[in-house]
């Protein structure tokens, strides 16, 4: 009777005694886009007592928002809550540079000889010769002409090839059998120096573009003085081959040129040509080049330190190379505050291509998943393309239009630095091969970019005005400019620029071949074998100067030259023989600068919670949004006077509001600080390297007495056998001064499964690091106080373990992570225990997957008093009155806390009197003292509760298996989780039908998964091939009563009552029409239940209102059904329509 006394007293006192709480709202739901602002919290917090600071984050879905198109954000995201802790400090960076960047090294001395030089590394190669004295020779065809095509001496290089029909050779006489020869032309003579003749049969008889056939190479000779062959004199040459094409008298042939020569001369050759109607020949006036990125390497443009305005394309050809699923940057734009303004991802790890384009303000995007063929392997041209004027952005693949997107009305902003092959500061590095790459200051239109994509452009072009830099990679050892502007690219390594290659952008084709005869009969067999030399111009080096100004370093000259060094000799085999210095005529003496940025307040970011986003396809967080409910008690300190925030992102609405509740806390908030620092990213590498998060000294408050140390970790990154750190389980330790103290995984194999937001879009149920999509991440705390002295100097250590010496990749791994000391006051109380939580029963959403229930009722109980808590007295009630009595025994220390589970003896204990749907609980006689303990105000509890469903008579739990029903088990539990029914050990694709007619009571139904992927998850389907099972609860000879969602992850329950109801008024069902599966594929059910009054009709129509098919259902007075095989319809949406005397009543099918 005392007991009872005590509580009346208390539960009188409640409106006396209760904590007041005061309520802040910051972001609401029509926040649609601001996700960071400033909000004023009211004064009188600064002068009050908080027990506790709770932080209410809701989520809504809604077509409002902004991300992508989805009502929720598609994929899981990383989100955090910030504070911007504003201190008044100001400071400056100081930024250290060198006056000369080559090659994007500052040596203190740069020596060099600018060009044009003549410098060159010597190379023994071999060309051949024969005597050709004993052949005859057969004019193919007859003059028409002039020309210099054939060979262009003074480029670097040339190639051209040309068709000699068999037609032609017949009639000229020429047999079957060996061509030994073949004779050209030349009015004028000259040098031809490295000239390769390559011969192959083919079916073309005319050309449009280069062929690439299996060649017969027959020639190799240069024609100059010292070569193998005399220089070229006027009048007919013979090129007499060192290896016989044999032609088989059929075929036509193709006939290649070939010459290379890193000193052109400048005077052409002009040969005698033919005439034709038809195109036979193609050519290409310069050695071809392109650039070779390799994933290690990166370049810089000289075209920097310019607004760009309202118009802007860039073009390109591209062929990557082991691009696909990573995250890649192709070239990124930034201005002066290292802020993108350009950008190019080709793809990210989602293969997708992006496109940014915009401002200091931020940019606008647009972006599409690639496929393969767009990523790696093959050559594609791309524009893209930004008019702010219109604002609009265009993606071009092929001259074609690949992508667009509207109202992106960002200007193009200021480029301070330009990176290609990298992003702006040379990470993310993209691979492949790059050629003519130009940017306009201009949008050019898809009907000029189609024009002119397979060409080399020139001043025709109509964009030419507008063109800001043309690197076509062809005849140098560095990217030339081919605009009016003479801007150059620094390469970040040598050779980065390569001839070989077989991609030839401006082909030109040609009605004229050369005046050409073949020589046949008999010669000398034997090949004479010359070794001459071959010169190649030394790489010249890239040198830019740079000057501070206004808070940056900007480019004012460029410098190109062969650097001190060495010439080079080498023999046939590549063996140096040889060398000599190069006589440089150009110093220039590097100084070492200092640029000061902006003075800036010193800000910290301060994270007081973190969430991920759920997958949104298909997914909805009900009406009125979802909750999850933060203890942010530890950072109240920066929660005071205008308050600087960020939450979430533009995926989700939200609504964020802070309770601060008035009250006594177990301890008070001295401090709280960042050990290492606030959070950020570390390398897992780096981290167990012990390169980042090592030991540090942390020098502890001396006006605080107890410390604690608040962790709060992700991993993320899919990379390494076993995709790090999303989806490895690394073991983590804290050191106090060298001794391991804490050892915790942040991995839980189980908590994803049981999140009560099920059915997401993506692979939510599965494991992962430290997180679950769609819910908040969990904290990980120790109490450091046992080891430490307050005053002190302590030495803090990250330990984790070693990356996988089988699985190397996953070093580059990353967490997320913030690592806090948080110094408090002793305890406020001795002897004191609180109510922390009621798991059940309550309508707290975050709880849903167990209520609502009339299970034994379970609360979370904390120890808030110094001594240990071994004894207390629990009340529970409903209707104050008829309470449950509870004693607990156990042990807990300061803030530990446990589940309690308070057996319920009688069933009419569940009835309800006044129908408020409150459950309270009330904790007392803490360790022995009897009545109210220390602090009463965190001994009571009240939550709001909902009723389950009642279910009277017989019914039976069906159950149709996938193909790996191993997984799963059902039970069925009375109210104190005794276990009256269990089926296990399921065969796969079986139905199981349980009949039960059960006493009055409370019960469950459990379904468990033991690889938390349900009965049907459409990963599961796609990965491994899994089935779709299904679960329902029907009434014996009547309608469904339950359907259990196939996708619940881990498990899930449905809670009823028989024979009693909790207080809810019972009313007549209105009608409602069931269809499973939905969707589905073959055999559908289609159920009407409510009054029907023994008739019903069905129709099967489609979105046109068409009616497929009808039929009467079975039907009786409250019930009726039909069963369809849907199997020889499409794939769709139908309706299935019933009609009955009281309404007409439709829902939506979909056909698998």
């Amino acid at each position: 009777m005392k007991y009872l006394l005590f509580a009346l007293l208390f539960v009188s006192n409640t409106y006396i005694f209760a904590q007041d709480t005061t309520w802040v709202q910051t972001f609401t739901f029509d926040s649609i886009t601001t996700r960071r602002a400033n909000f004023q919290f009211p004064a009188s917090l600064d002068t009050t007592r908080f027990e506790k600071v709770q932080m209410h984050y809701k989520l809504k879905c809604s077509p409002l928002t902004t991300w992508d198109q989805y009502n929720c954000g598609e994929w899981d995201y990383l989100t955090y809550t910030r504070v911007f802790d504003h201190t008044g400090q100001f400071d400056s960076v100081a930024t250290n540079g060198m006056q000369f960047l080559a090659n994007f090294t500052s040596p203190a001395q740069l020596d060099y000889k600018p060009l044009p030089y003549q410098d060159a590394d010597q190379y023994q190669m071999q060309e051949f010769s024969r005597d050709g004295s004993g052949l005859s020779y057969q004019s193919i065809n007859s003059f028409g002409g002039l020309s210099a095509i054939p060979f262009q001496t003074d480029q670097q290089g040339s190639k051209y090839q040309f068709v000699v029909l068999a037609s032609e050779l017949i009639a000229a006489g020429i047999q079957p059998g060996a061509i030994r020869s073949l004779r050209l032309n030349t009015p004028t003579g000259g040098h031809l120096a490295h000239l390769t003749i390559r011969i192959a049969p083919t079916q073309a008889a005319t050309l449009s573009q280069f062929l690439a056939p299996n060649f017969t190479e027959v020639y190799r000779a240069s024609h100059a003085p010292g070569m193998a062959q005399m220089p070229l004199s006027v009048g007919w040459n013979n090129f007499v081959f060192y290896e016989d094409f044999i032609w088989d008298g059929l075929s036509n042939l193709l006939i290649e040129f070939n010459v290379s020569n890193d000193f052109p001369t400048q005077t052409a050759i002009d040969f005698e040509m033919d005439a034709n109607t038809e195109p036979m020949a193609v050519s290409y006036g310069t050695r071809n080049g392109q650039l070779e990125l390799s994933g290690n390497n990166y370049t810089m443009s000289s075209f920097a330190n310019e607004e760009i305005g309202d118009q802007f394309t860039i073009e390109f050809w591209a062929k990557g190379n082991g691009n696909l699923a990573q995250n890649t940057t192709f070239m990124e734009a930034i201005d002066t505050a290292g802020r993108r303004v350009f950008n190019i991802h080709m793809p990210w790890s989602n293969n997708n291509i992006y496109f940014d384009a915009g401002d200091e303000t931020g940019y606008d995007r647009i972006n599409q998943a690639a496929s393969s063929a767009e990523i790696d392997g093959q050559w594609n041209h791309w524009a893209f393309v930004k008019d702010q004027s219109t604002g609009q952005m265009f993606i071009y693949k092929n001259g074609q239009l690949w992508l667009s997107g509207n109202n992106k009305n960002r200007e193009m902003g200021y480029f301070h630095r330009l990176i290609i092959g990298a992003s702006g500061n040379q990470a993310l590095t993209w691979k492949g091969s790059l050629d003519e790459l130009r940017i306009f200051k201009s949008a050019l239109s898809a009907t000029t970019i189609a024009a002119n994509y397979l060409q080399k452009i020139d001043p025709t072009h109509p964009n030419w005005s507008s063109l800001i830099l043309y690197h076509d990679f062809d005849n140098l050892s560095y990217a030339r400019d081919l605009s009016p502007n003479a801007h150059v690219l620094m390469p970040s390594e040598a050779a980065m620029i390569t001839s070989n290659t077989a991609h030839f952008v401006g082909q030109i084709i040609h009605n004229q071949r050369p005046l050409l005869e073949f020589g046949q009969g008999n010669m000398a067999l034997n090949v004479t074998t010359h070794l001459v030399n071959e010169f190649k111009l030394k790489e010249p080096v890239v040198i830019f100067e740079q000057v501070p100004l206004h808070h940056h370093f900007e480019l004012v000259n460029t410098f190109i030259g062969v650097q001190a060094g060495n010439t080079n000799t080498y023999d046939l085999n590549g063996q140096l023989t040889g060398s000599a210095p190069i006589l440089t005529t150009q110093t220039l003496q590097n100084q070492s600068q200092t640029v000061y940025n902006p003075p800036f307040e010193i800000i910290r970011d301060v994270e007081i919670a973190r969430y991920i986003t759920p997958y949104g396809i298909q997914f909805d967080l009900g009406p009125n949004g979802f909750t999850w409910i933060y203890d942010v008690t530890d950072y109240q300190q920066y929660l005071h006077g205008l308050v600087d925030l960020a939450a979430h992102n533009t995926q989700e609405l939200l609504d964020l509001k802070f309770a601060f509740i008035k009250g006594i806390p177990p301890r008070d908030v001295v401090k709280r600080e960042p050990i290492w620092s606030d959070f950020k990213s570390y390398n897992f590498g780096q981290m167990a390297a012990d390169a980042v998060l090592q030991a540090k000294p942390v020098v502890l408050s001396d006006s605080a007495d107890m410390f604690k140390i608040k962790t709060r970790m992700t991993g993320h990154g899919q990379v390494g056998d076993y995709a790090c750190c999303e989806w490895v389980n690394n073991s983590h330790q804290i050191k106090v001064d060298g001794v391991p103290r804490f050892n915790w995984s942040i991995w839980d194999a189980m908590i994803c499964g049981d999140n009560p937001n099920i059915g997401q879009g993506g692979t939510w149920p599965y494991a992962r690091e430290g997180w679950c999509p769609g819910d908040m991440v969990k904290e990980f705390e120790f109490e450091l106080t046992p080891y430490v002295t307050p005053g002190d100097t302590v030495t803090l250590d990250y330990v984790v373990n070693a990356v996988p010496t089988n699985d190397p990749g996953q070093a580059g791994g990353n967490y997320i992570a913030a690592y806090d000391l948080i110094s408090y006051t002793e305890p406020n109380f001795q002897n004191d225990a609180a109510i922390v939580d009621v798991l059940n029963p309550n309508n707290y959403e975050y709880y849903s997957k167990w209520n609502p229930t009339c299970q034994n009722p379970r609360i979370v109980i904390k120890n808030t008093g110094a001594q240990a808590l071994t004894s207390c007295r629990i009340f529970c009630w409903l209707d104050y009155g008829a309470n449950l009595v509870f004693d607990w025994t156990g042990n807990l220390g300061f803030l530990e806390q446990t589940v309690v589970e308070i057996p319920v003896t009688d069933m009419n204990w569940w009835y309800e009197q006044d129908s408020s749907y409150t459950f309270t609980a009330w904790i007392a006689d803490v360790n022995g003292n009897i009545g109210p303990d220390e602090y009463n105000l965190n001994s009571l509890k009240t939550v709001k509760y909902d009723a389950p469903e009642r279910i009277d008579g017989p019914f039976f739990i069906w159950l149709t298996t996938n193909n790996k029903a191993s997984e799963n088990s059902y039970q069925l539990l009375d109210h104190a989780g005794t276990v009256l029914f269990e089926r296990s050990n399921l065969q796969n694709t079986t139905q199981y039908k349980d009949t039960f007619d059960l006493a009055p009571g409370c019960y469950s139904i459990i379904i468990e998964d033991t690889d938390h992927d349900g009965l049907a998850f459409w990963y599961s389907a796609q990965v491994e091939g899994e089935t779709s099972g299904q679960m329902r609860l029907r009434k014996v000879g009547g309608s469904y009563i339950e359907f259990f969602p196939g996708d619940f992850g881990h498990y899930h329950r449905y809670d009823f009552t028989v024979g009693f109801t909790l207080d809810i008024p019972e009313h007549d069902m209105a009608s409602e029409i069931s269809i499973y599966p939905n969707p589905g594929a073959g055999l559908t059910t289609v159920e009407l239940s409510g009054p029907i009054n023994g008739s019903a009709s069905l129709k099967l129509l489609d979105l046109t209102g068409r009616i497929l098919y009808r039929e009467d259902m079975n039907a009786t007075a409250h019930f009726a059904e039909s069963f369809i095989d849907m199997r020889s319809y499409p794939s769709g949406t139908y309706l299935f329509q019933i009609e009955t005397g009281s309404g007409t009543y439709s829902q939506k099918y979909i056909r698998q």
